[in-house]
């Protein structure tokens, strides 16, 4: 006879696998990020920076709000998840909340008039 594994092990299972892919693709793209260069005719470093220093500030503003609503969200919703790993869906958070992050902040030094330098 042949045994079967129950579904709660089966899930928990398959969440630690996923996990650490998860982890795996992030530790790769992380590996090939590079930083940005902005430029802007006839800006001067100083304005520049002023002008970087406001957009993270716009940037780390909305995410936080976000970060805040998904919170409120999950606080809502935490009975469905009990006995469930969760860390791979708090991997793929992290991963959309830096992309949002990196989103905001480009879409507001191309507002000021700044283009990238790769």
């Amino acid at each position: 006879m042949t045994r079967q594994r129950t579904a709660p092990a089966a899930k928990a299972r398959l969440g630690g696998a996923a996990g650490l892919m998860t982890l795996f693709l992030l530790a790769g793209c992380s590996f090939f990020s590079h930083s940005v260069t902005w430029t802007k005719s006839g800006a001067t470093e100083e304005q520049s920076q002023s002008d970087l220093a406001q957009c993270q500030e716009r940037a780390d503003v909305q995410t936080g709000h976000d970060r805040d609503i998904n919170r409120d969200i999950d606080a809502a919703d935490s009975s469905g998840s009990a006995g469930i790993d969760t860390s791979p869906l708090q991997n793929m958070q992290s991963y959309h909340d830096d992309r949002r992050y990196k989103s905001i902040l480009e879409g507001c030094m191309a507002e000021l008039g700044y283009r990238k330098v790769d």
